[in-house]
């Protein structure tokens, strides 16, 4: 299984007025993410889904993401908490193939080292909004369980580079 994971854009700042799972992105963060989304594409084989967590901002982005790949974003509940061992479960009922998935840190970090490293615990990876990273791992129904390898990790300013290069 390859996961490509991408953390949403730029999203409006924390408010008491508002619930956390309503802000959306701003409109930098939907340009930015725009042009990220394009830049994921030319970096990225085509995934089978795109995933996203429930959250608005995550669910705006993974939008922007089906457009480019045209595909349909699925939500997933567990994208949106804190917790890696409920996502882990989900990608264990997947077949194998490529996955992309939308989500919030610091549970899309957490997710790269569980995969990469045996032993839970932190790590120096830190995904930037906007910004992708793609792990291969055997995790899906019909694979050997394998450890995880991350294949690339892109910081947002890379995927808005390449988005706005020539196609």
């Amino acid at each position: 299984m390859e996961l490509v994971l991408f953390r949403h854009g730029i999203a409006e700042e924390p408010s008491a007025e508002r619930d956390d799972a309503d802000r959306r992105l701003t409109r930098r963060g939907v340009e930015r993410t725009r042009l990220a989304c394009v830049g994921l594409a030319r970096v990225c084989d085509r995934p089978e889904a795109v995933i996203s967590s429930s959250k608005a901002r995550a669910r705006q982005t993974a939008a922007m993401l089906g457009l480019v790949f045209d595909l349909e974003p699925e939500v997933w509940p567990s994208l949106a908490g804190e917790q890696v061992e409920p996502v882990l479960e989900r990608l264990r009922e997947r077949d194998a193939g490529v996955l992309l998935l939308v989500g919030h840190e610091p549970m899309l970090s957490e997710l790269v080292v569980r995969l990469c490293t045996p032993a839970a615990g932190g790590g120096g990876i830190e995904m930037k909004k906007a910004g992708a990273a793609c792990v291969e791992a055997g995790l899906g129904r019909n694979e050997p369980r394998t450890a995880g390898r991350l294949r690339w990790l892109l910081p947002p300013r890379v995927l808005r580079t390449l988005g706005e290069g020539p196609a």
